[in-house]
């Protein structure tokens, strides 16, 4: 199949990317500027004519984006100009990114945007908006838990630390498993699909198998508070996902382990 992805150098995409290559199927990006234009758009995919649409270009999902106005273009008229272009082809789909958080208690504008995003994707056929926990693995952002806990314990990297807030961790190559998974029953799939372990882990149990993987501790400053949004409850019900068959294969330290093997060889 062909597939157009935008977001494909991100940390997700380029794994999504070479997954699909691997498997032998085509993939187009799309560069995050061109969703902009609806006439380059209409241009585009007529020439391409991809079978399926991944949309995982975002904006808002690092502590350093703090632009709302980036933000709403990247979340919502990117989202909506893509979706209704696509619509004049034959795609069999279009899967597009939103995030767990937009299950939590305590929203911010990230999630909010990417809320509009899922409400958008419900008015057209064949769309599903895919809900990833926390994704991790080889190639993960360095200001994420996990690799900078790794490199505290690898290089004593001081770093600020708070042990309580919880998160439901799934490795991308699990993800990537769900998101071919929903492509293949698109017509049994959610408009909003969680894609998770449905299994919660503290950042202090986190730290402990970073530390066990390692066989050294951490340089951590614990502080009393790091995000406003995080809970001790970050569990996504995975229900819809298990229906269609899929059931992660990597555990925690699997994918840990991996990810220092990585570090330690760059």
């Amino acid at each position: 199949m062909k597939c157009l992805i935008s977001g494909s150098t991100g940390f997700i995409g380029s794994n999504l990317v070479r997954t699909l290559e691997q498997l032998g199927h085509t993939v187009v990006p799309i560069y995050n500027e061109k969703l902009l234009s609806r006439d380059y758009l209409a241009g585009f995919m007529k020439e391409v004519k991809p079978d399926y649409i991944f949309h995982l270009a975002a904006y808002g999902n690092m502590a350093t984006h703090l632009d709302m106005d980036k933000m709403y273009e990247a979340n919502v008229i990117k989202t909506f100009n893509l979706l209704v272009v696509s619509q004049s082809f034959d795609s069999k789909a279009f899967i597009n990114f939103s995030t767990s958080s937009v299950l939590l208690p305590n929203q911010t504008f990230y999630s909010r945007t990417k809320r509009a995003s899922e409400l958008l994707i419900e008015q057209f056929p064949n769309t599903v908006s895919a809900r990833p926990s926390t994704v991790i693995g080889i190639g993960e952002q360095k200001e994420h838990l996990i690799p900078k806990l790794i490199r505290s314990c690898l290089y004593q990297e001081e770093m600020p630390f708070i042990g309580e807030p919880t998160h439901d961790f799934i490795s991308v190559n699990d993800l990537i498993r769900a998101l071919l998974k929903i492509v293949d029953n698109m017509g049994l799939s959610e408009k909003q699909m969680n894609i998770s372990t449905g299994k919660i882990l503290s950042n202090q149990q986190i730290l402990e198998i970073v530390e066990k993987l390692t066989g050294k501790k951490a340089n951590i400053k614990y502080v009393e508070n790091l995000r406003s949004y995080d809970t001790p409850e970050w569990k996504v019900d995975n229900t819809d996902i298990l229906n269609l068959g899929w059931k992660p294969q990597e555990s925690i330290e699997q994918t840990i382990a991996s990810m220092i093997k990585a570090e330690l060889w760059n």
